[in-house]
C-alpha cells in the first residue's frame, strides 16, 4: 500500500446472482499514511463501496470525501457516511458528475485495482483529476501471500469468495510487480506501509460466522465485524504484533 505522487479498460459486471453478504474492514494503515498533511483534504474514493474507508478519513483527519461506485446499492449506504457519493463507472472517469470541478488533494484506490482488466489505464486516467501537488493512495493485495504460496506447493490454485484469492479478481500483483505499475503510469512512491497478512487468510472463518443465515440473501450490515468485541480485541492486542512480524519479511 502505497501513497503516490505524479510524475481503455474494462469493468466486469456484478453477478447478481450472486447473494453472499459482502463484508468490509477498514484498512488500518491507510489512516496512517495521510499523517502529517493538512486536515480537511479534498478526497476522492475510487469503488468506494458503502464507504467504510472514507467514513473513517472523515473521523480521523476530517477529510472531505466524495465517493464513486458501480453498485447503486453501496452508494445508497455510502451516501450516508461520506459528503458526497455517486454512481459512476471507474474505468470511465471523464463521465463524472465532478469531472470539471477543480480537482483532490488525495485519491484512494482501496483494493480496487485489482478488479479491473487494466489497472494502468485507470490509474492514469484518474490523475486528471488530482490537484497539483496532490497525492494517490493504493492498497492492493499481495497474490505472494503466505497461504497462497503454500496452496502452490501442494499444486493447487483455487478462487474463494473473499481474500487474496477472491474470485472477482482479474490481476494479481507482487511487491515488485505493484511498483513496476506505479513507474509505468508516472508515479514515485513516496511513502509505503504493510497491511499484516499473517491471520488475515483466517478472516473467512469470521465472515461465515457473520453471514450464516436462514435467509437466502443475509442483511448483515457490512461493518458488523469491524463493530464486534473480537475484531476490536484483535486490533488492540494481536495486530501490531502482527504487523511487527511482516515488517521483517513485507514480500
Amino acid at each position: 500500500m502505497n501513497p503516490v505522487k505524479p510524475r481503455s479498460a474494462s469493468l466486469p459486471a456484478p453477478d447478481t446472482q450472486d447473494r453472499r453478504p459482502y463484508f468490509e474492514i477498514a484498512n488500518l494503515e491507510i489512516p496512517i499514511l495521510l499523517e502529517g498533511l493538512p486536515k480537511g483534504l479534498d478526497v476522492l474514493d475510487v469503488a468506494c463501496g458503502s464507504g467504510v474507508h472514507g467514513a473513517e478519513l472523515k473521523r480521523i483527519h476530517q477529510h472531505r470525501v466524495t465517493g464513486v461506485d458501480i453498485s447503486e446499492e453501496s452508494i445508497r449506504k455510502a451516501s450516508t457516511r461520506l459528503g458526497a457519493a455517486y454512481v459512476g463507472d471507474i474505468t470511465r472517469p471523464q463521465d463524472y458528475p465532478f469531472a470539471s470541478a477543480p480537482g483532490f488533494d488525495v485519491i484512494l484506490f482501496s483494493d480496487i485495482l485489482e478488479h479491473v482488466y487494466d489497472p494502468a489505464a485507470v490509474l492514469r486516467s484518474h490523475l486528471e483529476l488530482l490537484k497539483p501537488g496532490g497525492r494517490v493512495v493504493i492498497s492492493l493485495p499481495n497474490i505472494a501471500i503466505w497461504n497462497v504460496r503454500l496452496e502452490l506447493l501442494f499444486g493447487r490454485f483455487r478462487y474463494q469468495d473473499t481474500g487474496t484469492l477472491d474470485r472477482t479478481h482479474i490481476r494479481f500483483f507482487d511487491r515488485s510487480s505493484f511498483r513496476e505499475l506505479l513507474t509505468s503510469c508516472g508515479l514515485e512512491v513516496e511513502r509505503s506501509r504493510i497491511t499484516p497478512g499473517i491471520l488475515r487468510p483466517f478472516v473467512n472463518l469470521i465472515k461465515r460466522v457473520y453471514g450464516r443465515s436462514s435467509d437466502p440473501a443475509p442483511q448483515v450490515d457490512s461493518s458488523s465485524i469491524m463493530d464486534s468485541k473480537p475484531y476490536q480485541m484483535y486490533c488492540r492486542l494481536f495486530y501490531p504484533v502482527e504487523r511487527l512480524l511482516c515488517q521483517l519479511r513485507p514480500t
